[in-house]
């Protein structure tokens, strides 16, 4: 499964850098992802890279924090605002994370594609092309 994340642009360079290793959110996916699609939103909305997720977490927001603070690029005030009133947090572990050489627009995807809310799914035929543009690990 693929997944396509809107992520600010603060993040998505904390993501290229290696600062930042796994995606915080709200809710997951019902199934664990094979990839993220990497857009970075306004003002760049781009797509920058992808990323292939090692494994998921769901945990209390407490919990979660203690384990990905080091690795989740972004400061604890930051962490414990947005998940303000959630009864839980979630995180994606990055495995391995590449850089596009070229950034490109949703509509290189597929005609009419916009920038979800959260996250959306992305069929198979549409990512692997995708894979065979120029990138970098990071």
């Amino acid at each position: 499964m693929i997944v396509l994340y809107p992520i600010k642009p603060i993040y998505i360079d904390r993501i290229l850098s290696g600062e930042k290793t796994c995606e915080l959110r709200k809710r997951l996916p019902k199934r664990l992802p094979e990839f993220i699609l990497l857009y970075s939103t306004w003002p760049v909305k781009q797509v920058v890279g992808y990323a292939s997720v090692l494994e998921t977490y769901k945990k209390c927001v407490d919990q979660l924090w203690n384990q990905v603070s080091s690795y989740a690029g972004i400061d604890e005030d930051s962490y414990f605002e947005y998940f303000h009133n959630s009864e839980s947090a979630c995180a994606l572990k990055f495995d391995k994370v590449y850089k596009f050489s070229s950034p490109f627009s949703l509509s290189e995807i597929k005609e009419g594609l916009k920038a979800p809310q959260s996250f959306c799914y992305l069929k198979k035929d549409l990512f692997e092309p995708l894979m065979n543009k120029e990138a970098v690990e990071v």
